[in-house]
Formats: C-alpha cells, structure tokens, sequence
C-alpha cells in the first residue's frame, strides 16, 4: 500500500488544525487521472472553508484535505485518454465536491480527466500551480460574463490580489482600458501588470470618480450594483467573485435593467484553461507569487493568505 504526504484537516477552525502526515494515497477511478502534484497554492476559498463559513456545503465535518490549484505529472491515465504517464498537467479541483475527492494540498491527487489540461510550456510547476484558479475565475469573469470586447473599459476592484492581477493582464490582452484600485503600497506592481490608471483608494473614494466602464469587476466584494451603477456605461456589468448570493438575487430581481449584476462561481474547465494556457505561452498572462511556501509550513501560508494583504499569490510546494 503506497502513502503519501498530505496537509489533513482534522477539523473546522484556524490554520493549527491542519497536519501535515502520512496518509493512504488515492487509486484512480474510472475516467480519472492519477497525478504527482508538484505545485498548489492558498486561495481565500481554503481558509473560508476550513474556518466553517461553508458549513451548509461540506457538513459537520470539512473536507479531508483542501486546495484547488495544482500542477504537476500524470502518473496514470485510461488508456484512451489524451493524457499519458510523464504529461505535465495543471488544473483546478471540483472544490464543491472535495467531500468526495480531496484537495490539492497533497503529493498525489485523483482528477477527472476531462477538467484537467496540458501544463503551459513555458512555465514551472510552481508558476503554473497558482494560476489555474485565479486565471479561470478571471476568465470566466471577463469572457463569459462581461463579454469583453477591444476598446471596452474595465475597473478592478482590488488589482494587486491573486484575481486581481491576473484580471488586469488578460483585460490588456482583449484589447481594453485597465483602470486598478489598490494601496499606493501596491501601485508599480498594478502599472507593471497593465493599469493604465491606478487609485489608491485610501487617498480617494472610488465611488466619487466621474469615469464610466463598461465592466466593474468587483474581486474585494465590498460593493453591489446599487453602489457603482453611476460608474457604468449604458449596459455595463457589475462582476463580484465574493458576495455570491446576493449579486445572484439581484440578477434574479432585476433581469430587464440594462446595466446588469453577475455573480461569478468559478468552475474547472478544460477549455478555458487552454485558452489561458495559450494566452500564457504568448507572453500575456504571468504568475506573480509573493512567497513560496514548503507542504510542512501550509498552516503558516494560511495565516498569511488570511491577513488579506498577500500581492499575488501564496505558492505551495509539494514535491
């Protein structure tokens, strides 16, 4: 029986509660890849659930071991799969379903072969092991939701988080106007990203800006439709990745207004990872890592990850 090391909740509550131990490896299902995870990362949605404040989807206990980001080599795969043994792959978890399946935080994950993809040539698994989360989350927002054009305008909200950035860099490579609201602290690295504007919103309040985007991408979450819709173009977007529930029930009220809200639940997806990973393979997209972290001090990367000052991203490194 082969083990494997992995960071084990053992139960809801602050970063002490995970483990880091030997435990039973996984054995791959049907329709599933084996893979040797050689790079994660801490998202907000890590500490959220081991905390407790998605006790409504993961029950009385919280899943064994969390992370949604990973990079790393395929170890097997169905016979029939586009994958073979020795593929470097990157992917993001189902983090709904990590009752079912576990997390990232560990040296060998199970995956389902359709939600996963080729890793982008030209990055290391540690560069690819933070993006697959914030790169979907930001694609989804800005192609999906907002369908953003060339020459459109797009404010975000937190533009030198692990969202943020990536957010500004794939806006510049549709072909918009960027402008980022962040620290002064935080400026250079919004301005190296692509801002072509950047407010620092300790100096000046956001709202009383007379600027009109046509999308407002919301990644802090502090706000709501009613708040900036004098910010907005005629049939401009409100995006929030954070106050889901009740960006959704003002969609849900208000389906005929021209300026709309979108709540965005971020889902694995092959095919916007491709998207991403070409965009990142042309020069356009890059990871920005605050600090890299070993799997035996993931509790200290969490306490970091919750001070909610991290300027990119928290890497993990599992192998």
């Amino acid at each position: 029986m082969s083990t494997m090391r992995a960071a084990v909740c053992t139960g809801y509550g602050r970063p002490e509660r995970l483990e880091v131990r030997s435990i039973e490896a996984p054995a791959r299902a049907p329709g599933e890849l084996l893979i040797q995870v050689h790079g994660s990362s801490i998202n907000p949605v890590d500490w959220k659930i081991l905390r407790g404040d998605l006790r409504i989807v993961f029950g009385l206990k919280p899943p064994s071991i969390l992370g949604g980001d990973f990079s790393g080599v395929v170890l097997e795969a169905e016979p029939e799969s586009r994958f073979k043994a020795g593929d470097k792959v990157w992917g993001l978890t189902d983090i709904r379903g990590l009752k079912k399946v576990t997390g990232a935080h560990c040296e060998i994950l199970r995956c389902r072969d359709e939600i996963v993809d080729h890793m982008p040539s030209n990055l290391s698994f540690i560069d690819a092991g933070v993006l697959p989360l914030v790169g979907l989350t930001a694609y989804q927002s800005l192609v999906h939701h907002a369908s953003l054009q060339p020459g459109q305008s797009v404010l975000v909200n937190g533009c030198s988080g692990g969202v943020g950035l990536i957010a500004v860099q794939l806006a510049k490579a549709l072909g918009a106007q960027v402008t980022g609201i962040c620290s002064a602290a935080n400026h250079d690295q919004a301005v190296a990203a692509g801002c072509d504007q950047v407010i620092d919103y300790r100096q000046r309040n956001p709202l009383d800006e007379p600027q009109a985007y046509d999308v407002w991408f919301d990644v802090v979450g502090n706000q709501n439709l009613g708040k900036v819709r004098h910010q907005l173009k005629d049939s401009g977007k409100y995006l929030n990745i954070v106050k889901l529930l009740s960006t959704s029930l003002s969609a849900v009220f208000n389906p005929l207004r021209r300026r709309s809200s979108h709540a965005v639940f971020v889902h694995p997806s092959a095919p916007d990872l491709e998207a991403l990973r070409n965009l990142v393979e042309a020069g356009a997209l890059r990871a920005v890592i605050e600090t890299t972290y070993p799997l035996e001090a993931i509790a200290e990367a969490f306490e970091r990850s919750q001070s909610q000052r991290v300027v990119g991203k928290l890497a993990i490194k599992i192998q």
